[in-house]
């Protein structure tokens, strides 16, 4: 039997994808994860085959509706894609979002990288009601 130590990861790029998606939907004033036009392209580029055949990795990005993640060297790096209330200031939720994130990631032993929101639409709340 062999004295090496096996080398093995399970932070991958889809689980931080994952858990950027989880802290996003919980955070208040997020409707939800909204992939923007230039996502659904990059889903239909060659690289979108690699995810289907590599679903995540440790160095290397998973896409899935509205959230980015890319891992490089030990850095996450994520991008998101949301739809917020408008009974909250979107910029405000970007931010909290943001912060909630970076925290999350940087329980996994990865250090935070870019954490970038983009506000892809701002509406009311279903069953809310507009005066």
């Amino acid at each position: 039997m062999s004295e090496q130590p096996l080398q093995g990861s399970i932070i991958t790029s889809q689980l931080i994808a994952s858990i950027a998606t989880r802290t996003t939907l919980e955070t208040p004033g997020v409707l939800r994860l909204e992939p923007a036009i230039q996502g659904f392209l990059a889903r239909l580029a060659p690289a979108a085959l690699q995810n289907l055949r590599s679903p995540g990795s440790q160095h290397g990005t998973y896409r899935h509706n509205g959230v980015t993640a890319t891992i490089s060297d030990g850095t996450a790096r994520v991008h998101l894609e949301i739809a917020t209330d408008i009974a909250y200031t979107a910029l405000q939720v970007a931010e909290t979002v943001r912060q909630r994130v970076r925290e999350s990631i940087s329980h996994t032993g990865l250090t935070p990288g870019t954490i970038d929101v983009t506000i892809v639409a701002v509406e009311p709340h279903r069953g809310a009601t507009m005066l």
